[in-house]
């Protein structure tokens, strides 16, 4: 239990967020809906806006996280989403915007820190 709180200690630094002075930030789009509204409808063929949703989370993570490439390192996209409906089964109240925050905190030491091939932005 001390070293999960001296890796967590650790981390803070490393994995900050901003927010305002009371911790509150703005969720725009569908990173306001639940997970059990996410579930229902990805496996629909009306699943784009969640997938978008999805997509910009992560990139918008890529830009403004020190020392990440890309968050989801080797993952596709079908990787990614199976990964987010098997969190939200687990947790069906929680908001798509904090089930791709836990996936970013799951997911940082496995990120990719740079492209290999030195392509990209």
């Amino acid at each position: 239990m001390k070293s999960l709180i001296i890796i967590s200690l650790l981390l803070i630094p490393a994995i900050s967020m901003a927010v305002d002075n009371s911790g509150n930030y703005a969720v725009w789009g569908l990173g306001g809906k639940s997970c059990f509204a996410f579930n229902k409808s990805i496996g629909t063929d009306n699943n784009d806006g969640y997938k978008q949703y999805i997509k910009g989370f992560l990139t918008a993570y890529n830009i403004f996280t020190e020392k990440t490439y890309n968050i989801t390192a080797t993952m596709n996209e079908n990787q990614v989403i199976e990964w987010l409906i098997e969190y939200c089964d687990n947790n069906p109240m929680s908001s798509l915007e904090n089930t791709l925050t836990s996936f970013t905190f799951e997911h940082y030491d496995k990120r990719m820190k740079t492209s290999g091939s030195g392509v990209g932005r």
